[in-house]
């Protein structure tokens, strides 16, 4: 059975975010009061056990953070498909392919029934024209992210190599 598609709503309750704020690198350095605003640019959707998030090939909409369940992120070659890496609450995904303009090389589905946080390609754009100084903050905060999650990678390949003293 296909898992419905979710609705997107306002994120009406920013308050319903603080419990995780201090797990979410991407808001990290930004006052409340600059948070609030950011709030407004978010959606929140939720997603049932087994559904896509995102699916490779699709075109990127959207950056997400968890804010309840847990997500996989799946590579494939087509013959063969592989959970690479599992993000759980306060993790932030998506925001390579919306940042670099290409299609979704990988795919997101949901591990369990999960709520996430969303930011959307349009709502990013729109944040840059009405408070660029905003703008700049998460694209650190993003480039910073993506920069782990690249050392996260160089670590699984080198964990893959026969004899490497390398452990994760």
């Amino acid at each position: 059975m296909i898992p419905p598609k979710p609705q997107f709503e306002a994120l009406t309750d920013p308050k319903s975010v603080l419990p995780i704020l201090e797990k979410i690198s991407f808001l990290g350095g930004i006052t409340d009061e600059k948070r609030a605003l950011i709030f407004q640019y978010f959606q929140v959707a939720h997603f049932t056990k087994g559904a896509y998030i995102a699916k490779e090939g699709e075109e990127p909409s959207h950056l997400y953070i968890i804010q309840g369940g847990q997500v996989e992120l799946q590579i494939t070659d087509r013959s063969i498909t592989v959970s690479k890496r599992s993000f759980h609450v306060g993790d932030c995904f998506g925001e390579a392919a919306m940042l670099s303009l290409i299609n979704n090389t990988a795919s997101f589905v949901a591990a369990e029934d999960c709520t996430l946080i969303m930011l959307s390609r349009r709502n990013l754009n729109k944040l840059r024209g009405e408070a660029p100084d905003i703008f700049c903050q998460l694209m650190v905060n993003l480039a910073r992210d993506l920069a782990r999650k690249l050392q996260y990678t160089d670590m699984m390949l080198l964990k893959m190599q026969p004899g490497s003293p390398i452990h994760i």
